[in-house]
């Protein structure tokens, strides 16, 4: 059991006799909370179970129809939640919850740094508190970005926080109206080139959008629009980009075992990076590198 997964299960003590399965992604400077991704199954029923968290908590219940009531600070609510509804705890409130049944669920945490540099604010920035609302694009977002994780593990840090960035966008838009930004021209000639040059020498780490925007001195929302603006592709989507044709190249080179490719394009388990490679190829590594040797001989 990881660290992060055990302080996680003493933290919540509802959680520790369910199913949990973790997906940390936080940020390469120790700072600011990152997004913490969770799938949780078969918590059992809860006679006034009380948590908090120190991020905000989006949630997408997948189990059958669940009869619930909560307390959140001095709100309290009861109602039923079906598959796929959401509900969003703002960050640092304390919750307690009443239920009779098992249930599972799934949820996203997002720090309150990450939501104050997606929102482009210099204060911090509240999200409303929703017991229950239904959002096909919040809940497209969040099961993707834990089947990335699930897929990929931390090779899937660019896509988790690009798609967080915007379901932030999405929650906030939920509480006030957002005045549509004037047509821009995309990055400049060189602010492009060292978002390039950083993601090419960087991508074994894998480094996250709000590592990057900050790279290059710009705002992690408004960097993100202007470099799919500039290349036609979200920062996430350049980088696969990048780790294939890196990895075409080393695969053709023979001279690195696999898994020195799968760690040198940012993939710490060969398995993912097989996965990886074979959706783009249509050929696992191996079958590639077979290829291009037949070919040259």
């Amino acid at each position: 059991m990881s660290e992060i997964l055990r302080e996680y299960l003493l933290e919540k003590p509802a959680c520790a006799m369910a199913k949990v399965e973790l997906f940390p992604f936080l940020p390469s400077s120790g700072k600011g909370g990152g997004v913490t991704l969770a799938t949780v199954e078969e918590v059992p029923p809860t006679d006034g179970s009380s948590f908090s968290f120190t991020g905000h908590l989006l949630t997408m219940h997948l189990g059958r129809p669940l009869a619930l009531r909560q307390r959140r600070e001095e709100m309290s609510h009861e109602w039923t939640l079906s598959h796929g509804d959401m509900s969003l705890i703002p960050a640092g409130w304390r919750t307690t919850v009443w239920t009779e049944t098992k249930t599972n669920f799934l949820q996203v945490e997002l720090c309150p740094e990450f939501v104050r540099q997606s929102a482009g604010s210099a204060n911090d920035v509240d999200l409303p508190c929703l017991f229950s609302f239904a959002d096909p694009v919040c809940r497209e977002l969040s099961q993707s970005m834990v089947a990335e994780a699930q897929a990929h593990g931390p090779a899937a840090r660019m896509y988790v926080e690009s798609a967080a960035v915007v379901l932030v966008q999405r929650l906030l838009s939920r509480s006030r109206r957002q005045v549509a930004p004037a047509p821009r021209p995309g990055l400049s000639p060189g602010v492009l080139r060292r978002a390039k040059e950083f993601l090419n020498d960087q991508m074994n780490r894998n480094p996250g959008v709000t590592e990057l925007s900050a790279a290059v001195g710009m705002n992690v929302d408004h960097f993100s629009r202007m470099f799919k603006r500039s290349t036609g592709l979200a920062p996430h989507q350049y980088l696969g980009n990048i780790r294939f044709e890196r990895a075409k190249l080393l695969l053709a080179e023979g001279r690195a075992s696999i898994i020195e490719i799968a760690y040198e394009v940012g993939y710490t388990n060969p398995s993912q990076f097989s996965a990886f490679f074979r959706k783009r190829a249509g050929l696992s590594p191996t079958e590639f590198r077979r290829s291009v040797l037949t070919a040259s001989t």
